[in-house]
């Protein structure tokens, strides 16, 4: 897995943040038995400020939130994200997807997140996934009224914005309590406890 990360925030740490995403990322795609190899994922860890920015062009809310996701098949502006691929983010294939996920990955017949339908066995082309964007102080700022620490925060947004890449929401009740199920069930897997339980 190559992620990609442009760092627009003093805030973070960026000698340890690129492990944290991979770790957190390769852990979805390790309980989902998808492969992962070939798979690219541009990442930006911004602010508040720029976030608010983002959120009021691509879903109408003009406030900052803590992580954005913006799977290949979605209207993102990827020259807006400054992301190695220069605007022109694409999965060059030819077949089927190299990240394996050719089936029913998300119980509503959606297929890879990045909407290729390629090959990556006669080349060592990366699959773009997709791009996520995190805004550092609202992430502190939760992981304080939590009670959580800012990485285990920051791991669960990760594990969240993965799946949403991979085609998962959670709209409908329904969906959220299997999307919420399936991040407990993969953050257990790297030493982080149930996001959702309350603390008391």
């Amino acid at each position: 897995m190559n992620v990609e990360i442009i760092i627009e925030n003093d805030n973070w740490d960026s000698k340890k943040i690129k492990k944290l995403i991979e770790d957190a990322a390769k852990a979805v795609f390790a309980y989902l038995k998808l492969h992962h190899d070939d798979i690219e994922i541009s990442v930006l860890c911004t602010g508040d400020e720029e976030i608010r920015v983002l959120n009021k062009t691509y879903r109408g809310i003009d406030s900052p939130t803590n992580v954005l996701s913006f799977p290949m098949e979605s209207d993102f502006e990827y020259d807006d994200f400054d992301c190695s691929c220069g605007g022109d983010c694409h999965c060059a294939h030819s077949e089927e997807c190299g990240c394996g996920c050719d089936a029913d990955i998300a119980s509503n017949a959606m297929e890879c997140g990045c909407g290729c339908d390629a090959d990556t066995d006669s080349g060592a082309i990366s699959c773009v996934l997709g791009c996520s964007a995190f805004a550092y102080e609202t992430i502190d700022r939760e992981s304080k009224e939590q009670g959580k620490s800012f990485d285990d925060h920051m791991k669960h947004l990760v594990v969240h914005s993965v799946l949403h890449l991979l085609g998962y929401d959670h709209i409908e009740d329904e969906e959220a309590e299997k999307m919420e199920d399936l991040e407990t069930k993969i953050l257990q897997t790297i030493g982080v406890g149930d996001p959702y339980q309350m603390k008391e």
